[in-house]
């Protein structure tokens, strides 16, 4: 998934897992979807608005090549004083109702001169995810009667990720949901399309930062709490 933050508080510090001199701090960021994990910090006070999207829909409303974002960008850079104009009316708006009608009425403005998304894209996406990412490149392509290369170079600039790593994202999302039901590591790779549990183990410690079990430890003192999709297990809450 691709995220919209539309901040009006204080702002947030992010660096990819593992790399803290490599930080930058955004109030409102607009962030592609990955293969690694992001460090968020704050010193509390945080406020806004966050968004979650399909990727294809976050190209349609901004018209970025979602895969030249890196961490992400401030949509500032891309609207200019409507998300600045946005994030004051936010800070002025007491009530929630009328900050995410502000939200929708800002995102229909964008949407109104966004650009489409290609069918195939739209397509390729929903196949991978009802297959939770276990979908081959090659079989893909063939569905969608295009050559890989071709679904690559568009899925890049669309969703983010070429299909083989949105894939890999996919089927590291079903298997973080299986461990976290208690389903046996060694099944849950299995299940998931990784050769084996060391496979398993080194996907979860490249994306993630962590192995397997400790993941699913530290998602259950706290990562429900911070998921930013229903039914997707997308963040944990680490002691700060």
């Amino acid at each position: 998934m691709a995220t919209l933050v539309i901040g009006f508080g204080r702002s947030l510090r992010i660096f990819p897992h593992g790399s803290p001199d490599r930080s930058r701090s955004v109030v409102s960021l607009l962030s592609p979807p990955g293969t690694g994990s992001v460090t968020g910090e704050h010193t509390g006070g945080l406020q806004g608005v966050e968004v979650i999207l399909t990727p294809w829909a976050a190209f349609e409303l901004f018209g970025v090549a979602l895969d030249e974002l890196g961490l992400g960008l401030d949509p500032a850079e891309i609207v200019g004083d409507l998300i600045d104009d946005l994030s004051q009316e936010l800070d002025r708006t007491p009530c929630w109702t009328e900050r995410f009608t502000l939200v929708d009425q800002f995102l229909l403005r964008c949407r109104s001169t966004g650009r489409t998304a290609s069918d195939r894209v739209v397509a390729a996406w929903r196949q991978l995810e009802a297959q939770r990412g276990m979908l081959g490149p090659t079989v893909l392509a063939d569905r969608l009667d295009c050559s890989q290369r071709q679904l690559e170079r568009c899925c890049g600039e669309q969703l983010g990720l070429t299909p083989k790593r949105l894939a890999r994202v996919l089927r590291l999302q079903h298997a973080a949901t299986l461990l976290a039901s208690d389903v046996r590591p060694g099944e849950v790779a299995s299940r998931c399309g990784f050769y084996d549990q060391a496979h398993l183990t080194r996907e979860f410690t490249s994306m993630t930062g962590r192995p397997p079990l400790r993941f699913v430890a530290e998602y259950r003192t706290g990562g429900a709490d911070v998921n930013r999709a229903t039914g997707r297990i997308t963040s944990i809450l680490l002691d700060g």
